[in-house]
């Protein structure tokens, strides 16, 4: 008994609070005979499903209260699980941290993972929500089966409920959706017995079987399925999980991923290709080409590099080479997760969450993945960093050319802040500069109603600079190009790039930019993999600009490569 517990809240809620204590275990003569090291969180975990306003809600409260949740899939980390050494577990872990997430979702296509994936997300604040490890198949419902799985289950169930981060069992990835809408019945020919009897399995094991034995070891709430509600119909929106592939499986405009949105946003995605340097690791350079076979064998997605140049070539235009394609790839992704989550969050309270598939990769290819198999930060997840920060500005696109910004807050309580924007061409001269006070709730967004942004330069090639206080007194900033108009592009002889301050004892240094010239999305990378940059894939206007940068070994400016519009 704990009188006043010290609760266990995810990050950016409250304190990761653990208790350690030590078990001993006695045998009938009151002889210690084993000691036992143990940690543990305290909290509830509740996920609301109940009808409201719009259809039927799903969110999740955290000891009470309500946790608007930001986050991604997580994947195993390698095809061959042995290979994966707990501090790259604990490496990822520290990346959903590093980049505001406050959920992770495990996904039933892999394995259970490792007790360091729990412990680490106890530590840090990840709330996990735990598919079990079945996905997009039927499965049996026979007695040796169901059998087989409970052995699993008791094995698996109170080893993962006894982390604090764990807030939710859900039962499968897409199976049910799968029977609904993937045309098995027509394809197998299963009617009639066949499909009443594979209808049973599923319930005797998703409804029956796995939520007994969960309810037997933990208060954990279960769920039976991911999405409880399929994309498409206007009114599929508005009850349950969702998982919206309607962009990359469909034929919605990108601008969709910010317009179609369900009440909890389990999966929606988009390609891109890895770094350079990853791809190297499996493909020599006479085969940088997108129909080479290395680089079929490697897309396994069967709208792939169609889906990726059909949206690239609408926002950037026609890459003049595979590597311009790859770095279209990156640009293309940012944008349209972005768009995504903008609209989750602006969407809240009647959206409680948003996961993006997916956050990792377990071979190098390309993929969803916003961080490649060796670790590379992709131009998503320096984006969704931005995205995801307790506090910030996000830009809703109506469509291409029209754009609104939002403040947004997932914190709890109620603060004041000004919000500054100051508008600058692409020179960095500053045109105006204007200010708005908000009184900002929890889980809320306010659009930003400045006068600047609607009319004035609603034609003119500039850069939003907004900047505000977050509630420790803490400025944060975020700065949006607005670009309706061609503009002189900034060529090799108007930027340079060199380093300062290396220190190879602690791997740091200083990248410095000094451009004469509006330098749009540049991209630093490097041909050695543990080179990682505070910031990436930014837009500068003329002068002197300072990235630092971690490393390893040696390192020159001539092991790195620069790209930018």
């Amino acid at each position: 008994t704990i009188e006043n517990p010290k609760l266990w809240w995810p990050l950016g809620q409250g304190e990761q609070n653990l208790y350690n204590d030590t078990w001993s275990f006695s045998d009938g003569n009151k002889i210690d005979v084993a000691l036992a090291e143990a940690q543990f969180g305290i909290k509830t975990s509740e996920l609301v499903r109940e009808a409201d306003e719009w259809g039927t809600s799903y969110y999740f409260k955290i000891n009470g209260r309500r946790i608007f949740c930001k986050g991604a899939n997580y994947i195993p980390q390698d095809i061959f699980p042995a290979r994966v050494e707990d501090h790259e577990i604990k490496d990822m872990v520290e990346n959903m941290a590093a980049s505001n997430f406050n959920m992770v979702r495990v996904w039933g296509g892999g394995y259970y993972p490792d007790e360091v994936f729990y412990k680490t997300c106890d530590q840090l604040g990840i709330m996990v929500w735990q598919d079990l490890m079945f996905a997009c198949s039927m499965y049996p419902g026979d007695d040796d089966f169901i059998h087989n799985v409970s052995k699993e289950f008791n094995y698996q169930v109170p080893r993962i409920s006894y982390h604090p981060s764990v807030v939710l069992f859900n039962g499968n990835n897409e199976v049910e959706v799968a029977w609904g809408n993937w045309g098995f019945q027509i394809k197998y020919g299963l009617f009639g017995k066949s499909a009443r009897e594979i209808e049973a399995a599923y319930d005797r094991l998703f409804k029956q079987t796995a939520p007994e034995i969960i309810e037997r070891f933990s208060s954990i709430p279960y769920i039976h399925t991911s999405p409880l509600s399929n994309w498409g119909k206007a009114e599929l929106y508005n009850h349950g999980s969702q998982h919206y592939w309607g962009v990359w499986h469909g034929r919605d405009p990108i601008q969709d991923f910010g317009k179609k949105i369900g009440r909890f946003n389990a999966e929606y995605g988009f390609q891109s290709f890895p770094e350079y340097n990853t791809i190297k690791t499996f493909a020599e350079k006479r085969d940088w080409d997108l129909s080479s076979e290395v680089m079929k064998h490697h897309q396994k997605s069967y709208v792939g590099n169609d889906m990726i140049l059909k949206h690239a070539r609408k926002l950037y235009g026609s890459p003049k080479s595979f590597e311009e394609f790859v770095y279209f790839s990156q640009l293309t992704q940012s944008m349209a997760v972005s768009m995504a989550v903008a609209g989750h969050r602006i969407d809240a309270p009647r959206c409680g969450g948003t996961l993006y598939w997916q956050l990792n990769d377990c071979w190098p290819a390309p993929s969803w993945s916003s961080i490649d198999y060796y670790g590379n930060w992709k131009a998503l997840q320096y984006r969704i960093r931005e995205d995801y920060e307790d506090v910030t500005v996000v830009a809703k696109y109506n469509d291409l050319k029209h754009i609104d910004y939002y403040f947004v807050s997932g914190i709890e309580k109620q603060y004041k802040t000004r919000v500054v924007c100051k508008v600058v061409d692409l020179k960095g001269k500053e045109l105006v500069v204007e200010e708005v006070d908000l009184n900002v709730n929890g889980q809320e967004s306010v659009k930003l109603s400045i006068s600047i942004l609607e009319k004035k330069y609603a034609r003119k090639n500039v850069q939003f600079n907004f900047s505000w206080l977050n509630e420790e007194g803490k400025e944060l900033t975020r700065s949006f190009d607005f670009l309706p108009k061609n503009h002189k592009k900034a060529g090799v002889k108007n930027i340079k790039f060199h380093l300062e301050g290396i220190n190879k004892d602690n791997g740091t240094a200083v990248l410095v930019v000094e451009n004469d010239r509006f330098v749009q999305d540049l991209w630093m990378t490097s041909e050695k993999f543990a080179v990682k940059y505070t910031r990436n894939f930014i837009s500068l206007t003329p002068g002197r600009h300072e990235i630092k940068i971690t490393f390893e070994g040696e390192l020159s400016i001539d092991d790195f490569n620069f790209y930018w519009l």
